[in-house]
């Protein structure tokens, strides 16, 4: 609710401090006071456009600041309006506009003379009609088919467009595939053929190392392995005299038993080296091909290979893709079915309540000094499909109304006049208020209303307020008298400039006020005693 509202340098109004009452809050005064500029000072948190004539003259800026509380949070909104820009604060940190407005459409609606939009807007009565009809479980379910009939659709648009280009797509993927399948390539293979590759280049010159190894270490005449066992035999004879040569002798042994193997092994290699230079030829340019894709990828072999697999993967995902669509069809279809479902429910619920609506309306603005009134709610039923399909449902809801005997009713936005149009939102609100929580504004909603028709409008009044907090601007006592908080707009003349103030009244000062406005300067003795009967008939 709005707990404290400041507004400063607004038109006539210097500095007013609101505190208000969780109830009924009624602002009165003499013609001219400045009761609406409270209302458009609100106004400047939901509306975009200012002009800066709104700034008092004199001053440099206009500021609006209004402090919301709900449980034990509170919440403030601010806004500046200076000569050349505007500025925006939410609990005090600078905002965009768009910010300001979201949140202050939450917490607020005005009804005036000059702001039944929301009434004049047909995308808005279905709000009304579910809100009367209780149709909070059948609307969450049909949310709910049609977010997944939503996710469905979005699956298979995704499909479609992927399909688009599949053809393609596919030619691209088979050429890359194909390009790496065809080298066989494994982990590690790159190294072994670098490795290959080196063996072929040296064929040659492997052989004729490794022979002429194996002729000087053990084959040859004056072999390595000949001349250290001659050696071996010398130490061995002077080990028996010096001790000390034991760690010699055991590395010659050693190294004659090492000489042998070693030959062995060269032996082999020379036996499995053979100069092929086809192969050669064939192993450089396989190097080659793993190069140049590793550079037009810019990975090493790893990376290769998980480029094959992904790409594998979505190639076998797009041969399947025909499959894929006709499954997301089914999905689709199968989600359309429970949206419609759920939305014949739902509008089974509006059709018996669109017919109670209109009759209760019809007593609830009899009651309002509309005796004669029509009211009725038109349902225009649309096809279902994946286009029309909605989170409400595609179904357009309208009221159409009509004040004079014998007419037609029509549409609201197009017959309905100012005054006429309070009175249905009003009777909208009294009826049932989905906005548990907010404030709602009613900027002389009694226009051209007065005696037992003024007591209905003050009581559904103080019913609405015992929903949600209710400001209204008033000049008749059968309303004032209903005020939980009943604040009073004064005008003065200082110094050739017209100040506008605001105080709350106190139950003498709020007696005084209902004198005033029962008798207008003619307030005597019996006007205070039956305005004193009036607040304390009406307070509840």
């Amino acid at each position: 609710m709005l707990s404290f509202l400041k507004v400063e340098n607004f038109a006539v109004v210097q500095t007013a401090r609101l505190d208000f009452s969780p109830g009924l809050n009624v602002l009165t005064g003499e013609t001219g006071a400045g009761k609406s500029i409270l209302i458009g000072a609100l106004n400047m948190l939901l509306k975009r456009k200012v002009s800066s004539s709104a700034i008092r003259d004199g001053a440099e800026r206009l500021v609006v600041e209004a402090l919301f509380s709900r449980d034990k949070e509170e919440f403030v909104l601010r806004r500046e309006l200076g000569r050349r820009k505007s500025i925006c604060y939410i609990n005090g940190a600078m905002v965009p506009f768009d910010r300001l407005q979201e949140e202050a459409e939450t917490r607020l609606n005005i009804y005036g003379q000059n702001e039944h939009v929301f009434l004049l807007n047909p995308a808005n009565h279905a709000q009304y009609l579910d809100a009367f009809a209780e149709n909070g479980i059948a609307l969450k379910k049909l949310a709910a088919a049609f977010s997944e009939l939503r996710h469905c659709l979005e699956e298979m648009n995704e499909l479609r467009r992927r399909k688009e280009g599949m053809d393609e797509r596919l030619d691209f993927l088979a050429y890359r595939v194909h390009e790496i399948e065809e080298l066989g390539l494994e982990p590690g293979l790159d190294e072994e053929l670098e490795q290959r590759a080196k063996i072929l280049g040296s064929a040659e010159e492997i052989l004729t190392r490794t022979s002429r190894l194996t002729t000087q270490l053990y084959e040859g005449e004056n072999a390595l392995y000949n001349q250290v066992t001659d050696v071996r035999k010398d130490l061995h004879f002077l080990q028996e005299i010096y001790p000390d040569l034991e760690p010699f002798s055991k590395d010659l042994e050693q190294l004659c038993g090492m000489i042998p193997d070693l030959s062995k092994y060269l032996s082999g290699v020379a036996g499995r080296v053979e100069y092929d230079e086809a192969e050669l030829n064939q192993v450089e340019e396989k190097l080659m091909r793993i190069r140049r894709l590793k550079t037009k990828y810019d990975t090493d072999l790893d990376g290769l290979l998980r480029q094959l697999e992904k790409m594998s993967a979505e190639r076998e995902h797009l041969i399947h893709m025909d499959m894929s669509l006709r499954d997301s069809h089914r999905k689709v279809k199968t989600a359309l079915d429970l949206y419609q479902q759920e939305l014949e429910m739902l509008r089974q619920r509006r059709r018996e309540s669109a017919l109670k609506l209109g009759t209760v309306m019809e007593r609830e603005l009899e009651l309002l000094e509309l005796p004669h009134s029509r009211f009725e709610v038109q349902i225009s039923e649309q096809d279902v499909t994946e286009d029309t399909a909605s989170e409400r449902g595609p179904d357009r809801v309208e009221f159409f109304f009509s004040s004079n005997p014998g007419q037609a009713p029509a549409r609201v936005r197009e017959v309905a006049s100012g005054g006429e149009l309070s009175r249905l939102m009003l009777a909208l609100k009294s009826l049932r208020d989905e906005n548990r929580g907010m404030t709602s504004i009613f900027d002389e909603i009694d226009t051209g209303i007065g005696g037992k028709t003024a007591e209905f409008v003050g009581e559904k009044l103080q019913r609405i307020s015992r929903q949600g907090q209710v400001l209204c601007i008033s000049h008749l006592p059968q309303i004032a008298a209903f005020a939980d908080r009943h604040f009073l707009v004064e005008k003065r003349f200082e110094n050739g400039r017209t100040y506008s103030s605001v105080g709350i009244l106190d139950e003498p000062g709020q007696v005084r006020e209902l004198a005033r406005l029962m008798a207008g300067s003619a307030v005597n003795e019996d006007v205070i005693r039956a305005a004193k009967n009036l607040r304390e008939q009406h307070r509840s």
